[in-house]
């Protein structure tokens, strides 16, 4: 197994606020009664929240309008590949749009056709108010920087992480991997053709996995300066700093620290959950309203229990790297005799380090193509096919990919896709960020799967019987796609609630601006 030699560095200390109120016992209707006090209908707004709204997407469709033409920023790529010495090159736009994170240009030599690059300008970078450095391009030149002797990634070779360059913008200038987009080709290919590309598949999620790590967290660049020409260097391995977020003074506790630190997984989600109950409380208390949130972590927190007496944290995990977009839009393949060959992956924003269990995704896309492009955090393995509902083409592929799967990573991988581990995904992506409404609405899923799992009766399998068994519904079976935005609107119509607090306006738009934005690409 590699490693990735990493240094764990804390965050700095935050003003320390107000203890919260003890804990109370929650009943089981407090989530739907708290819900219907504070969720509401856009029909029952007051003038003040409809305004809010108004102004909002006002707001908005003013910043649609601020991207300039491709043919006038066009000359201003030019001028900044002239200023780090690439000269003579041919620009294409592949994304040049403001409803995509970033914006991606390719670059071939006029001189040397093979010569090849790739341009990314954030879109909206996040600037450091003290200097204007975007910390995720220099985060994300240390990570490539470290990964390229160990895994086929982009090799970047000049960035700026401010906005003192000739364009203007923070970027970043990477290698172009040879060949095209899996999702380009995969639908096309025979079924010999796809097995080919699904071995190859599952031998790359085992590079990953080989990566293993120190501690959970992010990535975060050690000694690498703001701005790089092409004679850029990494100069050490990145740091791991520990997920941090949550109440300030909760995450000062030395045992914070210590419980996030991964190979405890239900320790790591426990600590998630206590640091949000804390932060809820507080605010609480200042503003005297009802909490929608902490009745639902409470839930989550019985989950973890009810999953910790049936053994499934007994061991410890491996931290390992982990590519939360993993999908066949962030794989290049090229065209061999013998088939498409994987040439290497794209796209490492926000890389992670994780327990083993959160990376094992499903990659359902190979069974069930048609709904790649809303995967990644948005699908949060929902497996809205089930075996009984897939052709027997893609159940073939499915089967295949188990078994390969069970060859390479292990018979737990199957566990850790299918089982215990898509709930333990689930709560993950409730609990890593602040609270939203789509993470009230996947929560809610959640916990109506629970209650349902719970009321059934589990088979009794002997030991040959579960070893021979092919692993292929989860857990909890649901049928349920990817909330859309028209679903949410009428889930919350559907709750009849009392007049709505004004924050949630403005928060529903910020949800459909994020919405569209995923949906188109992100």
């Amino acid at each position: 197994m590699d490693t990735m030699d990493l240094h764990v560095s804390v965050p700095e200390e935050d003003t320390p606020v107000v203890i919260a109120p003890e804990e109370t016992e929650v009943e089981d209707s407090d989530i739907e009664s708290v819900a219907d006090q504070v969720l509401a209908s856009e029909d029952q707004w007051d003038d003040s929240d409809k305004a809010s709204v108004a102004t909002a997407e006002s707001e908005e469709e003013e910043e649609e309008e601020v991207i300039e033409p491709f043919e006038d920023y066009k000359p201003k790529i030019e001028q900044l590949l002239l200023s780090i010495g690439f000269c003579d090159f041919d620009i294409e736009a592949l994304q040049h749009d403001l409803h995509f994170s970033n914006c991606v240009y390719a670059l071939t030599s006029l001189t040397k056709p093979e010569e090849k690059y790739i341009l990314r300008v954030p879109v909206c970078p996040d600037l450091r108010e003290d200097d204007g450095v975007c910390e995720a391009i220099i985060n994300d030149a240390a990570l490539l920087g470290h990964l390229a002797d160990q895994l086929p990634v982009p090799r970047v070779v000049a960035y700026s992480a401010t906005k003192d360059n000739v364009l203007g913008e923070p970027y970043t200038l990477q290698t172009c991997l040879p060949g095209e987009r899996l999702n380009n080709i995969f639908e096309k290919l025979d079924h010999e053709g796809k097995l080919t590309v699904i071995d190859q598949y599952v031998e790359l999620i085992a590079k990953l996995e080989a990566i293993t790590l120190p501690s959970a967290g992010t990535f975060a660049a050690s000694a690498l300066e703001p701005n790089s020409t092409n004679e850029y260097c990494p100069l050490a391995a990145p740091e791991i700093e520990f997920f941090c977020k949550g109440d300030e003074e909760f995450i000062l506790d030395p045992t914070t620290e210590a419980n996030r630190a991964g190979p405890d997984m239900k320790a790591l989600l426990a600590s998630h959950i206590d640091g949000w109950i804390e932060k809820e409380r507080k605010h609480c208390e200042e503003c005297h309203e009802e909490s929608i949130e902490i009745p639902l972590y409470e839930k989550m927190k019985g989950i973890l229990e009810a999953l910790d007496t049936d053994g499934t944290f007994h061991q410890p995990q491996s931290i390992v790297l982990h590519h939360w977009d993993l999908e066949p839009r962030n794989v290049m393949v090229t065209p061999t005799s013998e088939g498409y060959k994987i040439t290497g992956i794209i796209d490492w924003d926000d890389a992670l380090a994780l327990p083993r269990t959160l990376a094992r995704r499903a990659p359902d896309w190979i069974w069930d193509f048609e709904k790649e492009g809303f995967t990644g955090y948005m699908d949060t393995d929902f497996h809205p096919k089930a075996d009984s509902d897939l052709s027997q083409d893609n159940l073939a592929l499915k089967h295949h990919f188990d078994e390969k799967a069970k060859v390479v990573l292990g018979d737990q991988y199957l566990h850790d896709a299918y089982g215990s581990g898509r709930l333990l995904r689930r709560i993950w992506t409730i609990v890593r960020d602040p609270f939203s409404m789509w993470t009230y609405t996947l929560a809610m899923e959640m916990m109506k799967e629970w209650e349902e799992s719970q009321a059934k009766p589990a088979p009794v399998l002997d030991e040959s019987h579960m070893a021979e068994q092919q692993v292929a519904e989860p857990a909890m079976v649901t049928d349920a796609s990817p909330v859309s935005e028209d679903e949410l609107a009428e889930s919350v119509e559907a709750s009849e609630p009392q007049k709505p607090v004004g924050l949630w306006a403005k928060v529903v738009h910020c949800f459909r601006c994020w919405f569209r934005k995923m949906k188109a690409g992100l």
